[in-house]
């Protein structure tokens, strides 16, 4: 999931750059249209090119935002249905509105979007959930919307595959609860279109340029560039919510827990290994009740037994060890080990 997080962050910051460079060129551009009285300039004005240019800037944010949106929930399923056993084990949403979303997509096959879908394989595959309880469904059909991203169909999107409430939920999650408290005051109980403002605005303009709506306002360079922050705010915190979930899942399928007998500096963890084999390559999942996000992966720093760095524990031998965690941890949490 962090690629796609990652090619986000990156598309916004390379738009920034674009940007940059046009403003730039339109004083070259003012000085030729005021040379030539029969130059190009004089029927294609800057303030033209101006309105082309942010027309294209924000099909771009709205373009990369709609594909992280989709890869964001395309590789959530995936990872899912693969941690999996069968299909009556996957999210009640999921077992739900897989039949519908089947029956839906296979009704647009002749889409542009959906040439690549080949109906055999879409019905061979619902044949095997429902008859074989096999756990790969068609992600396809999951990934398949017919409106803008607003937040409030970002929050149908994912709720059909057991993500609620995300409009509500991933304002408590880092760097947008930090945004929203410096800017918002009592953010928690505004409503969406206050605290998506950028967001939904992004999408009215994305609604008129395709519509072809003339006059449409432009907006500055330092609020254009204060949404696409916002978008790339926005877009980290609604990565952590839903990597959250998956580490949830994970979580709740590990039977490997760790039985704390003491925290040190909210960084080293002790406990007895119980006959397990641990090493710096080890993980271990640290789930809180009253944090977010909720579960989450530490890696291993360092191993010490009786005062002593060691590598690795020895398999079937008790011993008491402390790990350094490079992530802060509490007593109050729930620790279980990933093996390598």
């Amino acid at each position: 999931m962090n690629n796609i997080l990652s090619e986000f962050q990156n598309e916004m910051e390379l738009l920034k750059f674009y940007i940059d460079f046009q403003n730039k060129s339109y004083k070259n551009q003012s000085k030729l249209e005021k040379a030539d009285p029969n130059s190009v300039f004089n029927t294609l004005t800057v303030s033209k090119i101006k309105q082309f240019d942010f027309n294209s800037h924000i099909i771009s944010i709205y373009g990369a935002y709609e594909h992280f949106i989709e890869q964001m929930l395309v590789k959530y399923l995936t990872e899912v249905c693969l941690i999996t056993n069968s299909y009556n084990l996957l999210p009640l949403e999921i077992q739900k509105n897989n039949l519908n979303k089947t029956l839906e997509i296979i009704k647009q096959l002749d889409y542009r979007k959906n040439r690549n879908i080949k109906p055999e394989k879409v019905i061979e595959i619902l044949h095997k959930n429902i008859n074989e309880n096999s756990s790969t469904i068609n992600i396809n059909a999951f990934k398949n919307h017919s409106a803008n991203f607003r937040i409030s169909v970002v929050d149908t999107y994912f709720s059909e595959i057991g993500i609620k409430n995300i409009s509500s939920l991933v304002r408590q999650y880092e760097p947008l609860k930090t945004y929203l408290k410096n800017n918002i005051s009592d953010f928690s109980s505004k409503k969406s279109s206050i605290i998506f403002q950028p967001l939904e605005h992004i999408c009215d303009l994305r609604n008129d340029i395709a519509h072809g709506v003339s006059n449409i306002q432009l907006i500055n360079k330092t609020i254009l560039f204060e949404y696409i922050d916002f978008m790339k705010i926005y877009s980290t915190a609604l990565f952590e919510l839903i990597n959250d979930n998956y580490l949830n899942k994970i979580y709740e399928q590990n039977n490997d827990e760790i039985e704390a007998i003491n925290v040190f500096n909210n960084q080293i963890l002790c406990f007895n290994t119980k006959g397990k084999l641990i090493n710096r390559k080890s993980k271990i999942l640290v789930k809180s009740e009253n944090h977010f996000p909720n579960v989450y992966l530490t890696s291993i720093k360092d191993i010490q037994q009786d005062n002593k760095s060691i590598d690795n524990t020895e398999l079937d031998k008790n011993v008491e060890i402390g790990v350094m965690l490079d992530k802060k941890i509490k007593e109050t949490m729930n620790f279980k080990l990933v093996a390598e």
